[in-house]
């Protein structure tokens, strides 16, 4: 078998990476060496795969989703930079026939079906939905994705998607973004005076018992969390996808409209999950139901669940029973907080209390004008145990990992304005990956701190910013394990002994340089 060092031509990698038996390494320089070819487009893979096509069953799986990973993103970095071809030349006959020869062990497949549904022609939607038929997404995420450009455009035929898409409401990845594109429509009023008001509207029934059997999965979950399994990824999986139908089969039958969907909201309404509870609650309010009314008003108290039970409050003419104070730009950044921790990716649940520390009006990196920036403690509750940190709300929303409840409120904004803060210019290398030049700008910079006090000097990274060098070593002070940055005029260190979430060399890179901008763009002060 060639090494892939010696090939050059696109069709000679594509070949040793299809080859049977190829040895991973090998397959991995290869896509490396062919995502390095700039040359070669987004459609020239597509013709590549296609002319491949009966060989894609067989190959490895990670390959091939490398290989659709690249003609995803090289479809939009063309397109990113203003050529429309990049993404409408794209032979539609060609996906289709790319997605019906992959493996099913193949990951990335949903980055072509997104592809259709970007492209937004009857075409491409005809065989996108084919696509999603075919072969579902693994997981509501990926349909999401695979979904969420139709909620970002007018501009496509609606009947080639509805009805027909409702047919792969039976596939649990697929029954939320479904329901969620068709509650965009009616929201968006694209849905024509003379069709249903719904597009769903004649599956009602269907609705109401797939309602009620996530509802009643969802209660069994929170008297046995166990009933789920016991792998803590996959229970989260589950959960979030039955949480995420849940939600999405409360707003399509309450859109709706239809008597019917009452008894199952009812029994949605009273699970312990927030985000079901008001999605429940306000279906109901949008029925008048005053059980339902008084649980969305009641629900705005509740930080995680606070900016939905006030978005539904407004929509249907109710906003004036609540109270004024939970609109307040405080009460607003600790809802983004708790709700921010209660994603699956992050803690998965709200927060025991959220409380907002501290807040200023700021020049923040990437704004133009001055922001008003919260910060927000939060903590657990675990028995005998419990978790807090202090959060950022405003510019953005984003706890560390780090604990930095001990660090003055000024350094706690200056480490998210660092970590937030985006520029070619700014960036790290770790000291593993140090050349012969970075090794040069390291050496006086651990010699400076070895004559000031600090002992065990070890390089972590060399942070670059704009036009300044900084060097972060782990090191220890007074017989204290610390991290330490310092660019030969400014030294700051932060203690990691006996810490549970001590700051890495990243964060205090991230505080050295969140110093310099909030001083630079704050000359009075923070």
């Amino acid at each position: 078998m060639p090494d892939p060092h010696s090939l050059d031509e696109p069709d000679e990698l594509l070949e040793l990476m299809l080859a049977q038996n190829v040895d991973p390494v090998e397959a991995g320089l290869a896509l490396k060496k062919l995502a390095e070819n700039e040359q070669v487009n987004g459609n020239g893979l597509v013709a590549m795969l296609v002319n491949a096509a009966g060989r894609l069953p067989d190959a490895d799986p990670a390959v091939i989703g490398g290989l659709l990973r690249l003609v995803h993103t090289r479809v939009l970095h063309a397109q990113a930079a203003g050529d429309e071809q990049a993404l409408h030349g794209l032979p539609v006959e060609s996906l289709a026939k790319i997605l019906t020869a992959l493996s099913p062990e193949v990951a990335n497949r949903h980055l072509l079906l997104q592809l259709l549904a970007m492209m937004r022609t009857p075409e491409s939607l005809a065989a996108l939905v084919q696509g999603l038929s075919d072969s579902p997404p693994r997981g509501w995420m990926a349909a999401g994705q695979i979904l969420s450009p139709l909620m970002q455009y007018d501009d496509w035929p609606i009947d080639r998607v509805f009805p027909a898409l409702l047919d792969c409401l039976g596939e649990p990845s697929l029954a939320a973004p479904i329901l969620d594109l068709a509650g965009h429509l009616v929201r968006s009023g694209r849905v024509d005076d003379h069709d249903p008001k719904h597009p769903a509207a004649g599956r009602v029934t269907a609705l109401n018992a797939l309602l009620g059997q996530v509802a009643d999965r969802l209660a069994k979950f929170e008297e046995d969390p166990r009933s789920f399994g016991t792998d803590v990824e996959q229970v989260q999986a589950i959960l979030g996808e039955a949480v995420a139908l849940a939600v999405s089969l409360c707003d399509a039958v309450g859109l709706i409209g239809d008597p019917s969907s009452i008894a199952p909201l009812n029994k949605a309404a009273q699970l312990r999950h927030r985000r079901v509870q008001c999605e429940a609650a306000g279906a109901l309010a949008r029925f008048g139901d005053a059980a339902g009314i008084e649980q969305l008003i009641s629900l705005a108290q509740e930080p995680s669940a606070r900016l939905r039970a006030i978005a539904y409050a407004d929509e249907l003419g109710i906003g004036d029973k609540i109270e004024e104070s939970l609109r307040s730009p405080e009460a607003t950044a600790q809802a983004e907080i708790a709700l921010w921790l209660s994603q699956p990716q992050q803690m998965g649940v709200p927060p025991t209390s959220v409380e907002v520390v501290d807040s200023r009006r700021l020049l923040w990196p990437s704004f133009h004008d001055p922001v008003d920036a919260f910060l927000v403690r939060y903590q657990y509750d675990f028995g005998d145990r419990s978790y807090s940190n202090i959060a950022l709300a405003g510019p953005t929303v984003f706890s560390l990992s780090a604990d930095v409840a001990d660090l003055p409120p000024e350094d706690i904004y200056a480490i998210y304005a660092g970590w937030h803060a985006e520029h070619e210019d700014i960036f790290t290398v770790p000291a593993s990956d140090f050349n012969e030049a970075q090794r040069r700008l390291v050496e006086p910079l651990q010699t400076y701190l070895e004559r000031n006090d600090y002992d065990d000097v070890k390089p972590a990274l060399l942070g670059f910013f704009l036009e300044e060098t900084a060097a972060v070593f782990t090191a220890a002070r007074g017989g204290v394990d610390c991290v330490v940055v310092t660019d030969g005029l400014e030294t700051m260190d932060l203690p990691t002994a006996g810490r549970l979430r001590p700051a890495s060399p990243a964060d205090l890179f991230h505080l050295y340089k969140g110093r310099k901008m909030l001083r630079t763009f704050n000359p009075q002060g923070i």
